[in-house]
């Protein structure tokens, strides 16, 4: 009987058991991380009983918990390079909408700059249209300052959000390291039953971390979990919390690098793309960096091209025109690295061949490199960077203070600063140049059919620009300048002096002559304010193919292409995080159909376990009280 008794009560004590993982199951349905567990039931030892063993009752072996590797790895990957496209996508859209904006107010604020200078050329003395002019140049600066305003509060939030992140994942290491701890202990106190409830814990904030960094994970010592960042970093290891920090980049001590605490020297930001800090990083240097320096790339060319061509002609007051415009030149920063003094200086020497790429310089066993800031890849140069010898490419002229030290670095950026210091130089209506520069006269006694054309500036800071000269026909193909050396005259070839160039065409004779002088007395003269009016269709950049105003709709489309190449990728991972959800949950969730069913199950084995108890009791109290004689 006694056998009876202890199969009944194993019955019970599995069944209840059993009932108590199905209730905690059902009441952890909807709690995050959980996973399902099932009581483990095996047969116990059976027990001999003459020629035949008897089973001996059921034990249970242990409460497994409904878990894949595998399928939890998928989550983890998609849930980071989710989270790394949701930051990006936050980003690209914003900075889709301030350039669809001001950008927008910018290309229009450009097209009423040109369309002022065209007013201004049918009454080049009007003060209304010079006002108008002015006003309009004022507009441009302030959509650059605008523009450029907004994307630079884009940069300063995404060192703040990367600050937010690092703090973040060093709480959920620190947790998660702690938590490895609790599971050795219990592991071991429990007789290598391994702790569930605190597994599912440590589980969920790994998925937790998973969403702001990329991870990779190993199986430690007494079921811990080991946790690595990047191509590498370990951030959790046992029951060691590592952290990670924020570090001023090398070059720019306003831009947050991310570091190992243990080695802030050596930041591992390019390491970290997935996530949201990866997204954060990502948006910084494919969105928001690219965008300002386009920006900047079309401030320049506007500041160039129309100070060039005000340079070109007279004003009010018959001066040759000052700069409408000013605007900040390249930038050369040092390495914080760096182990001299030694600083470089660029100037802008072709815009026209001007990228909207940074690049970085170094000095290495005695010889020069640049490469490409985002990408790695190597430009050609010519020069040895010495005043005489500048290093030249992409348009820019580098020059150095002296020879730096091996493995110096000088970050280049061409551009960055450009819009942020856009501004109008000018502050008298009097000082717009309207009127060319120079005028050409025919003299009256010409006998010939020739003809001079009223003459272009070619280079405005030849200081013998407005110096009178007079050119003499010693014959009908031959002249001279100011009685000098006899030269070939070919009609309508190009005819230069003193920074300045005209055609002469027709059939002259000898004796003839023309002058080209200063005009300063043109006042009426229309000519550069005709000029600057027809540069809007003026290529400039990508080697004079592009304007000015195709480069701001080539930066309104670029931008707006890729916020919807982002917001396509990220409706897709949405989809491969949704199926690597499913089938974690498919494997780990509760079904509470599945549940109630199996509640049901061990409830009716309960009860017969119950009653098989009972009469095992009901059999044992007849034999006792047959042999006591009170049976009856």
């Amino acid at each position: 009987m006694s056998d009876v008794f202890g199969i009944s009560i194993s019955a019970l004590q599995a069944y209840q058991t059993a009932l108590q993982v199905t209730s905690n199951n059902i009441a952890n349905a909807n709690t995050p991380g959980y996973d399902r567990e099932t009581v483990e039931l095996t047969n116990a030892i059976p027990q001999s009983a003459g020629s035949a063993p008897i089973g001996a009752g059921v034990n249970v072996a242990g409460i497994s918990r409904a878990y894949s590797q595998l399928s939890a790895n998928q989550l983890n990957i998609s849930q980071s390079n989710l989270g790394q496209l949701n930051s990006l996508q936050n980003y690209t859209s914003q900075i889709d909408n301030i350039v669809g904006t001001t950008a927008g107010g910018l290309s229009t604020a450009i097209q009423n700059y040109y369309s002022a200078w065209s007013t201004l050329s049918n009454d080049p003395t009007s003060t209304a249209s010079r006002q108008a002019l002015l006003s309009a140049a004022q507009s441009v600066a302030a959509a650059f300052s605008s523009t450029n305003g907004q994307m630079q509060s884009l940069s300063s939030n995404i060192n703040g959000a990367i600050s937010a992140d690092v703090t973040q994942i060093n709480s959920l290491g620190s947790s998660i390291a702690a938590l490895n701890q609790q599971v050795a202990v219990a592991t071991a106190n429990g007789g290598g039953q391994p702790p569930n409830d605190l597994i599912d814990q440590r589980d969920q904030l790994v998925s937790n971390l998973s969403k702001l960094v990329g991870i990779s994970t190993t199986a430690g010592t007494g079921g811990a979990v080991n946790i690595f960042t990047g191509n590498g970093q370990p951030l959790v290891l046992g029951d060691v919390a590592g952290a990670l920090t924020t570090v001023p980049n090398q070059f720019n001590a306003s831009q947050l690098e991310v570091a190992s605490a243990n080695n802030p020297a050596n930041p591992i930001s390019s390491q970290i793309t997935s996530g949201d800090l990866g997204g954060l990083l990502a948006a910084r240097t494919q969105a928001v960096n690219p965008a300002i320096n386009q920006l900047g790339q079309i401030a320049t060319a506007l500041s160039q091209t129309a100070n060039a061509q005000q340079n070109s002609g007279l004003d009010l007051n018959g001066q040759l025109g000052a700069n409408i415009f000013s605007v900040g030149g390249p930038q050369a920063a040092s390495s914080a690295s760096n182990t001299d003094g030694t600083s470089a200086t660029v100037s802008i020497a072709n815009v026209g061949a001007l990228t909207t790429n940074d690049y970085l310089l170094r000095y290495q066993g005695g010889a020069y490199s640049l490469t490409n800031a985002s990408d790695g890849s190597v430009v050609a140069f010519t020069g040895s960077g010495t005043p005489a010898s500048p290093i030249s490419a992409a348009g820019l002229s580098i020059v150095l203070s002296g020879t730096p030290a091996s493995g110096d670095q000088f970050l280049i950026k061409p551009t960055a600063q450009a819009a942020g210091t856009f501004s109008v130089a000018l502050t008298s209506t009097s000082q717009l140049a309207a009127a060319g520069a120079i005028q050409t006269l025919a003299a009256g006694s010409n006998a010939g059919n020739a003809t001079i054309s009223s003459g272009t500036v070619v280079t405005a800071s030849d200081p013998a620009l407005l110096n009178p000269v007079n050119i003499q026909f010693t014959g009908p193909t031959t002249y001279t300048i100011n009685g000098g050396a006899s030269q070939a005259y070919t009609p309508g070839a190009n005819i230069s002096q003193n920074g300045w160039q005209v055609q002469i065409t027709g059939t002259p004779v000898t004796g003839d002559s023309f002058t080209v002088q200063s005009n300063a007395g043109g006042k009426g003269d229309n000519r550069n304010a005709l000029a600057s009016a027809n540069q809007q269709t003026q290529g400039v950049l990508l080697n004079g193919t592009v304007s000015v105003n195709g480069a701001v709709g080539a930066l309104i489309t670029g931008v707006g292409s890729q916020a919807q190449q982002v917001n396509t990728a990220q409706t897709a991972q949405t989809a491969v995080n949704s199926s690597a959800l499913q089938n974690v949950q498919s494997v780990s969730g509760v079904n509470l159909d599945e549940e109630a069913a199996k509640l049901m199950q061990w409830q009716q084995a309960y009860q017969a376990s119950a009653q098989a108890l009972s009469i095992a009791n009901s059999t044992f109290t007849f034999f006792m009280d047959s042999i006591n004689g009170t049976y009856s």
